[in-house]
């Protein structure tokens, strides 16, 4: 009987897992319909939906230590962003448009959600490494993640605006410095933590990056756009290694 109900729970978590990827999904093609023009006027409220939709299904797919640990890098890195705006600093001088409009301390609630997806994909490209090189490897990843984000996200979605200028896209280095030297102490929780992506949970954060590249490209974005699609690439060419090695074993 007991094993009857836990199926039947199961089932219920499956369908409910799968609508909320449907949903997800859902919310993917329709920014892309949107920003083709297809879609003439865009809920306020979709952009914050999709990430946040996509932030919770890396969390559900991921093991318990792990979503309470992504969960607790999401909060700070919203810390960070609030920090970033308010005294402009780690990042250099920026502040956040009306696209995500629900915002606290002038910074979207929805930065969370970014911040846990980056930080999923970044994990899965150096999730097996071991030595001491993972705390390098990771910050450096994030890096090349924000070389494709940032011009999508400023200039094809105008999600923020840089109020100093640089050479990249008219974002400044001080940016790409910041992202670097403040993922190291996420990269040292995750390699004390140890812990693995699942298959899903790397399949949403591939997703959304694939997304913005897809947004770059109409945008006419192409190097951030093609760099993005490269590292979608390259993070599947890695999944499929690893489970070769897993089956051989």
């Amino acid at each position: 009987m007991k094993s009857l109900i836990n199926i039947q729970k199961n089932n219920k978590v499956k369908i409910i897992e799968i609508s909320i990827f449907l949903f997800f999904l859902i919310l993917l093609f329709g920014g892309i319909f949107a920003e083709l023009e297809y879609i003439k006027e865009t809920p306020s409220w979709a952009p914050n939906l999709f990430m946040l939709v996509g932030s919770l299904l890396i969390l559900l797919y991921s093991n318990r230590k792990l979503s309470y640990l992504l969960l607790s890098i999401g909060l700070l890195g919203f810390i960070y962003e609030i920090l970033g705006v308010k005294i402009g600093i780690l990042f250099g001088s920026y502040n956040y448009s009306e696209v995500f409009n629900l915002k606290l301390f002038s910074v979207p609630i929805v930065m969370i959600s970014a911040w846990i997806i980056i930080v999923n994909f970044s994990l899965s490209f150096i999730e097996n490494i071991k030595n001491k090189a993972f705390i390098l490897y990771g910050p450096l990843i994030m890096v090349i993640i924000d070389l494709v984000i940032d011009p999508i996200a400023v200039i094809g979605l105008e999600i923020w605006i840089w109020d100093e200028k640089g050479p990249y896209y008219g974002i400044p280095n001080h940016n790409f410095l910041g992202w670097f030297f403040l993922s190291i102490p996420i990269f040292i929780l995750l390699s004390i933590s140890k812990q693995n992506t699942s298959l899903y949970s790397r399949i949403i954060s591939n997703l959304v990056i694939s997304f913005f590249s897809i947004i770059g490209l109409i945008n006419e974005l192409y190097f951030p756009a093609i760099l993005g699609i490269v590292l979608v690439i390259f993070n599947y060419l890695i999944l499929i290694k690893q489970r070769k090695i897993k089956r051989s074993k």
